[in-house]
């Protein structure tokens, strides 16, 4: 089982911090599960819920009649667009993710967000600087601004902007299939696999579908995670929120 990988995938870090600052000023939204982080932690949805650019929701099973679609200011970043087309499977959720100077994320596992569980995901640092360490279980991962890394995100795994700058990562997730399993079977720059999953811990033992830090969500967070999607008032965000009220709490 593969930990982390740095791909043979490198992109233009220059083009893609001219296009991320030409849209630095759109409404990035906070990350939903507040109680999982310290400082600011915001999402700028590129392909979402029915391409809703104010939807930060991600999910591993879409109610009836709802798809992943890129949002209208995917079409405006020419660059990122190319990048997102050079991973030839199926994508579900991206976005870029800024963690601010200073921010914490607080450890904790996606649930089944790994290569063997049928999902990968993939980060593309746009901006970051020396002092970001990202930490998967034990081993800090040392990512660099246009490089492209595949994340077992199911480990636990934690992050520390102890910078004066910003970090801002593009994420990709995809649906496994032959091209991804390739691209992870290449012979990596850097790779680390670990033998089986750790034993969870006991809070984490009961999930509900919605992708997010901590295990599982509260129900507080739930709570306040249904009242967001409501108040978008759309008819994809209401579906969700209908779907989530229906699951075991």
């Amino acid at each position: 089982m593969i930990k982390y990988l740095k791909t043979s995938l490198v992109f233009d870090s220059v083009t893609l911090q001219n296009e991320f600052r030409s849209h630095q000023d759109n409404n990035w939204k906070s990350h939903y599960n507040k109680s999982q982080y310290e400082g600011d932690w915001t999402i700028l949805p590129l392909r979402s819920i029915n391409g809703n650019p104010h939807n930060v929701i991600s999910t591993h099973i879409l109610p009836k009649g709802l798809s992943y679609q890129n949002t209208p200011l995917l079409k405006q970043c020419p660059y990122i667009q190319s990048v997102i087309e050079s991973f030839k499977c199926e994508k579900t959720s991206i976005r870029l993710m800024k963690l601010n100077a200073g921010a914490r994320i607080k450890e904790h596992t996606d649930h089944d967000m790994n290569m063997e569980a049928g999902e990968a995901r993939f980060h593309i640092p746009v901006q970051t600087n020396k002092d970001v360490a990202f930490y998967i279980m034990e081993d800090r991962i040392p990512m660099s601004a246009g490089e492209c890394w595949y994340l077992n995100l199911s480990l636990p795994h934690k992050v520390h902007n102890a910078g004066s700058e910003d970090r801002i990562h593009l994420v990709i997730d995809c649906v496994v299939n032959d091209w991804v399993k390739a691209l992870l079977t290449e012979k990596g720059i850097i790779r680390k696999d670990i033998d089986k999953m750790p034993e969870p811990r006991a809070a984490a033992t009961k999930r509900n579908n919605i992708e997010s830090p901590g295990s599982p969500i509260n129900l507080a967070d739930k709570a306040k995670i249904i009242a967001e999607l409501r108040s978008m008032n759309t008819n994809a965000a209401l579906q969700l929120a209908d779907s989530m009220e229906k699951e075991p709490d």
